[in-house]
């Protein structure tokens, strides 16, 4: 059995898939929460920020859940991006949820056709990508110098009737025109976006992993040695031999699998 005093929780395939409740999580991470557990909510998800995905979770948990207890790679890489240049000028390939986060973070928004004064391109999942911003996201990191940051690698995501290409799918066009890997990956399963999760744990001793991807979520645990639980919810079926895991947390909670201290 697997204690813990703390979660971490992934959101697409975990909580939601394709803005459907997952029943047989959400009941769990609610009762969980009325006893008072403490929850970081942890995505690779960059479309939405915070303050939205808080509302989101909010209403589907059925208790206020606030942006400070979640954590999506778009605020991870625009954190980053902070720490390492201060607020400056960024160029996002992304979705509404990456250009708040940036946003917050104090950054300038930079234009496609203002890559000449990006001082940083952020690239994640991009459903209206174009030509055009791929373009001038190449030309801002081989002509302008500007870092290239990934919000996260994920090949994938689940939606309601199978997988679709992920942010990863996005970075890799990238790569392939730059010649080269990002200067940066703010996304699971890199320790940095496991750090700003636990810095809102920080009386957390066993904080265990809550996710439905191995090369992620329990990648990310298993580098870090934390425990984790993979909940076969979303991208992996068949779980690897040596994994933890189960249908849902509601089943490993009925089943002794995990439980808290």
């Amino acid at each position: 059995m697997e204690c813990f005093d703390s979660l971490i929780v992934d959101l697409d395939g975990v909580v939601w898939r394709d803005g459907a409740p997952i029943a047989g999580n959400v009941e769990a991470l609610r009762s969980l929460a009325e006893r008072g557990v403490p929850i970081v909510y942890l995505t690779n998800n960059s479309t939405r920020s915070r303050r939205v995905y808080s509302l989101l979770l909010t209403d589907i948990l059925g208790y206020k859940v606030s942006a400070d207890m979640v954590v999506n790679s778009g605020y991870s890489a625009a954190e980053w991006i902070k720490r390492r240049l201060g607020p400056t000028i960024v160029l996002p390939v992304g979705e509404e949820g990456l250009v708040e986060e940036l946003a917050l973070a104090g950054h300038t928004i930079a234009t496609p056709g203002e890559w000449r004064l990006a001082k940083a391109v952020a690239v994640g999942l991009d459903r209206s990508l174009t030509y055009r911003k791929l373009a001038a996201a190449h030309k801002a990191i081989v002509y302008a110098g500007a870092l290239f940051v990934a919000t996260n690698r994920d090949r994938t995501y689940p939606v309601a009737d199978g997988l679709e290409p992920g942010a990863g799918a996005v970075v890799a066009a990238l790569e392939a025109s730059v010649g080269r890997t990002p200067d940066f990956d703010a996304g699971k399963p890199g320790e940095w976006i496991l750090g700003l999760a636990m810095e809102r744990l920080q009386d957390s001793e066993n904080p265990l992993v809550v996710g439905d991807r191995v090369e992620t979520d329990i990648e990310m645990a298993r580098s870090a040695g934390i425990k984790s639980l993979l909940v076969l919810t979303g991208v992996t079926k068949k779980p690897p031999e040596g994994v933890v895991s189960a249908r849902d947390l509601s089943s490993a909670l009925r089943e002794g699998i995990v439980a808290p201290c």
